[in-house]
């Protein structure tokens, strides 16, 4: 397939609210999408940052909570904290300067998952309220996608800085918006994309305490890049890997892929990611994944696996995950309905 390069350049001159074609949200009664619902969504989301339990955490929820709020009000204060607009920049959005050059790799999060991941989980959560014929589905949409924001912006509080809420929240979480809310660019980015969004089964971990299996995934497998049934996979998030997606009957797809996860965040070292390499395997029925096997995934993680609900192997609508961490420690789950169960691990 020839990429069309006119389409990209004729998005910014295409008005809002014009006739789509894009489906973010399509009702399955199978894999991933069945257990989609706003409330999953924003759940999945929140929760992303919680793979990483060392670093990210419920942990002094209240008094981090005044932290972003206080950060969030006062952002030049905020940006001047940590080296003025300079710094903010080359940290948070482009390189400008090359005495921090190694500072400049946190702005890629915000363009892969604020913006663009960001982005698609504010469309899906559109689309769905618009086919539920809610009357104020853009602002339902905006609220949603913005608190998801700032209670994530809380929980990492523990290891970022001062001034990546003030880029969050003010820049890349609202930028994804508006381009998504704009059909055309919903439509470029499916056509030429074909994205999805594959969410952890995650759950509350009652011997733990905590949220355990959580991480949410946007994966891209672009149509202009075809050899037969066979395209390009790109998966994005805490964990990157890139490989490739065989097309099979039916509309299911096996996918593979190598590639880095993040481990954790080295205080020690300026904020630095400690990463990993990683693998996985991946099978979905049209872009609803059904399940998923990562070796090395993020946090620790020694592999992880998650087996979505499917009428032919699992029972009903219950899905399950099963993990090791580098400690040995065994960690297990079922989920039914919505992207939150309930799960233990070994001690």
């Amino acid at each position: 397939m020839k990429f069309n390069w006119s389409a990209l350049l004729a998005v910014s001159f295409i008005p809002f609210n014009v006739y789509s074609s894009s489906a973010y949200y399509q009702p399955r009664s199978y894999g991933s999408d069945s257990l989609y619902s706003p409330f999953s969504n924003f759940l999945s989301y929140t929760f992303d940052t919680l793979q990483l339990p060392q670093n990210f955490g419920t942990d002094n929820f209240s008094e981090n909570s005044q932290t972003v709020f206080d950060n969030l009000s006062h952002p030049k204060q905020s940006i001047d904290n940590e080296g003025g607009f300079n710094r903010f920049v080359n940290r948070q959005i482009f390189p400008v300067d090359s005495d921090y050059s190694n500072e400049s790799y946190s702005a890629l999060p915000n363009y892969f998952l604020h913006l663009l991941g960001g982005g698609m989980v504010y469309r899906k959560d559109l689309e769905w309220f618009r086919a539920h014929d809610y009357e104020y589905a853009t602002t339902d949409s905006v609220v949603l996608a913005m608190t998801a924001e700032i209670i994530q912006e809380v929980l990492e509080k523990n290891t970022t800085t001062d001034d990546d809420e003030v880029a969050d929240v003010y820049l890349f979480r609202p930028l994804g918006i508006l381009l998504f809310n704009n059909d055309a660019v919903a439509d470029f980015v499916m056509d030429y994309l074909d994205p999805a969004i594959w969410p952890n089964l995650q759950v509350y971990d009652l011997s733990e305490g905590r949220i355990n299996n959580a991480g949410i995934s946007y994966i891209y497998r672009p149509t202009f890049i075809e050899f037969y049934d066979t395209r390009l996979f790109i998966f994005t998030g805490l964990n990157n890997m890139l490989g490739l997606s065989h097309q099979l009957n039916g509309g299911d797809s096996f996918s593979w892929g190598i590639g880095q996860s993040t481990q954790r965040i080295d205080l020690s070292l300026d904020r630095q990611a400690e990463l990993k390499t990683s693998a996985g395997i991946f099978y979905d029925r049209n872009k609803s994944l059904l399940a998923s096997l990562v070796i090395n995934d993020t946090g620790g993680n020694r592999f992880r696996f998650n087996w979505y609900p499917t009428n032919e192997f699992t029972l009903g609508e219950l899905g399950y995950f099963l993990s090791q961490n580098e400690d040995e420690k065994w960690s297990a789950g079922v989920v039914y309905k919505i992207q939150l169960g309930i799960g233990f691990s070994t001690r």
